[in-house]
């Protein structure tokens, strides 16, 4: 691949990463009385575009052969493992008290809350007490992150199986950002697993391609619909979150 295979490649994903934040922000115009989770949603997703613009370091010092931040050759800042690890960290832990905020049953919301908190400090410890900081990422982080994320979608799901909210689900943001959510990871996470088995440079070139392609079409599925979700629920007279 070359750098600008790479550049078509990323580029319709940040493209979207964007998108989703800008319309995210417009929402937020158009409801100026939304929850704070929904105003934490649309920080973190610009909060995303950060960490991709940071993180992109690391494919354009390899694409240019190193003559573009040639200070982190030999380095273990030379992949960007140790930026995506602590954003996937703080991902599956913000996506899980999002939903959560959502319950009314405080027993299941104060349990998620003590879970999430859990999960994020397990995995700093794991991060310094061992080498997968710079080399890969964490199989624990990868199956626990998504378990708990699974499991507090369904909590919502069943919030909203108990009200009336649920004859309303075009208006309902968090029933798109779960639904986008959900899929990616549930896509994702068994590719990522079967990664830690897998040398992506030693000429494993199906598993690379099935891997790029499930990166790329959920990414353009999470964003896309997050971006759906706020243009239809901005619409809306009255948006429910």
């Amino acid at each position: 691949m070359e750098l600008s295979d790479f550049l078509l490649y990323v580029l319709p994903i940040f493209s979207l990463e964007v998108l989703a934040a800008s319309t995210g922000t417009y929402y937020l115009g158009k409801n100026f009385s939304q929850f704070k989770s929904t105003k934490y949603l649309v920080l973190f997703l610009w909060l995303t575009v950060f960490v991709e613009l940071v993180g992109s370091y690391a494919p354009f010092a390899y694409f240019s052969d190193y003559t573009i931040f040639s200070f982190v050759k030999g380095t273990p800042f030379e992949n960007n493992y140790w930026w995506y690890n602590t954003y996937s960290a703080l991902s599956f832990s913000f996506y899980v008290l999002y939903f959560v905020s959502f319950l009314k049953n405080r027993y299941w919301k104060l349990i998620f809350q003590i879970l999430a908190g859990a999960f994020f400090i397990s995995s700093i410890l794991i991060f310094i007490f061992s080498d997968t900081f710079f080399k890969g990422f964490p199989p624990y982080m990868t199956i626990t992150g998504t378990l708990l994320l699974f499991f507090s979608v369904v909590l919502f799901y069943f919030e909203l199986l108990r009200s009336d909210l649920l004859l309303q689900l075009k208006r309902l943001l968090p029933f798109y950002i779960s639904v986008g959510v959900l899929v990616f990871n549930l896509c994702v996470t068994p590719i990522e697993i079967f990664s830690q088995y897998f040398n992506l440079k030693d000429g494993n070139d199906l598993f690379v391609t099935l891997r790029s392609n499930v990166l790329l079409y959920g990414n353009i599925f999470i964003y896309s619909t997050y971006t759906l979700g706020f243009l239809i629920c901005s619409k809306k007279k009255k948006s429910f979150y």
